[in-house]
């Protein structure tokens, strides 16, 4: 085999049938890489290793040289960071053959690029710890350009069966009990609760409307991340609409929108992007209401699966039905500036960890994410007042202009 780095995105068309060819990720997909690649302002081109085996593409690691700043953390504080050039490989970066030899030889390529001067670090995003590129990332660089802080992270998938009632039935009990409480409990208290589908190009502004809604009032918008509408964003949706990938759920009690979930179903799995609910209403479990609509209309589709995307949290952990282990890791040249960015992510790490032990052993953590969380709802009398009253009505004129079936009426679920 040897390895030819494309640089251009036209370049990219010379591998589109091959590329198309190997299944993988969403991240990878040939157009959403594009897309990400000529849209995000950060992105200086792709960086796209190939490797050819008798003159044809054998096997192929996606990345691209974005102009960033090195992310450094110590719990939710983001730390003041160098500028660098940063050669990025996606999620599933690696497509075609995944085995030890071909990804010994793609991975060469990618240090080659450092030793050039072509990056001022590597970033393999989200690697499987059982991968050989995992393994091969902790060993083959040198002393002075390994990753010592990478740590594995969990990743959970969801297995759907054929029916909404098998996978109910695959739900623990108090998983299903919760489901029909907090349904029962949200119909009483309201006159009016909804979930609405989006799906098509023209449905994605009223759809990211109310999606901001929530997320400007969710934890995840207090400690920087989750949702946020920005130019990249609306690319990625409208690429998705028009491919027929994009999934937006709204629970909508009256017309507040209350609760989220956003994302796509690219080869049979649904990729939950972000997801998130109004605190407001937190005795309610919006989010546990809405994922049961989520899974009753993504077997309507007869989807396969969901992928859950990287982190842990406990709505995955309930409904997920496999974890995975995975990690981000770093590959740093070894020259007075990568040894200084290697150092500098270690340290900064194992500052983190050691923040991590010494709040998580005083018993502080729980308090400060129930703060972040805002555990403390309105009533159901408040919320009716205050928060549905005025715009009752909206909805229905709304719903007009979705396609049949796109809006799901709670009361009308057993």
């Amino acid at each position: 085999m040897h390895v030819r780095v494309l640089r251009t995105l036209p370049e990219l068309e010379e591998i589109r049938r091959e590329w198309e060819s190997w299944p993988g990720h969403r991240d990878s997909d040939m157009d959403f890489f594009s897309t990400v690649v000529s849209s995000n302002p950060g992105t200086v081109r792709p960086h796209v290793i190939v490797a050819y085996r008798d003159g044809r593409p054998h096997a192929i690691l996606i990345g691209r040289i974005d102009l960033t700043t090195l992310p450094l953390r110590i719990g939710y504080w983001r730390l003041p960071s160098p500028r660098v050039r940063l050669l990025t490989f996606v999620i599933g970066a690696q497509r075609g053959n995944c085995s030890a030899e071909a990804s010994e030889i793609l991975l060469g390529g990618a240090l080659d690029s450092l030793r050039r001067g072509e990056a001022d670090l590597v970033r393999l995003e989200f690697v499987r710890v059982d991968s050989p590129l995992y393994r091969l990332a902790r060993s083959l660089p040198g002393f002075l350009g390994r990753d010592y802080a990478a740590a594995p992270d969990p990743h959970w998938n969801m297995d759907l069966a054929r029916t909404y009632e098998e996978v109910l039935k695959g739900l623990s009990h108090e998983l299903r009990k919760e489901i029909k409480r907090t349904t029962k409990r949200i119909q009483a208290d309201f006159d009016c609760a909804e979930v609405k589908y989006f799906e098509r190009p023209d449905e994605i502004e009223p759809m990211l409307r109310d999606i901001e809604c929530v997320a400007a009032k969710s934890y995840q918008r207090k400690i920087g991340v989750g949702f946020h509408d920005t130019e990249l964003l609306r690319q990625h949706v409208l690429l998705q609409a028009r491919k027929g990938w994009l999934r937006g759920y709204v629970l909508y009690v009256g017309a507040n929108p209350i609760a989220f979930s956003l994302g796509c179903l690219y080869g049979g799995v649904f990729y939950s992007d972000d997801i998130a609910f109004d605190p407001d209403f937190s005795r309610y479990s919006p989010g546990t209401v809405l994922q049961a609509r989520v899974l009753e209309d993504l077997c309507a589709r007869q989807a396969s699966g969901i992928d859950f995307g990287p982190g842990d949290a406990l709505y995955k952990a309930r409904f997920g039905t496999m974890r995975r282990d995975q990690a981000s890791l770093y590959l740093f040249p070894s020259t007075f500036r990568g040894v200084a960015l290697n150092s500098l992510r270690t340290l900064t790490a194992l500052a983190n960890e050691a923040a991590k032990a010494v709040v998580g052993g005083a018993g502080v953590l729980p308090r400060i994410k129930r703060a972040l969380r805002g555990k403390k709802a309105l009533t159901p009398q408040r919320a009716t007042a205050t928060t549905v009253r005025a715009a009752q009505g909206a909805p229905r004129k709304l719903a007009e202009q979705q396609p049949q079936g796109a809006v799901n009426n709670l009361t009308e679920q057993p």
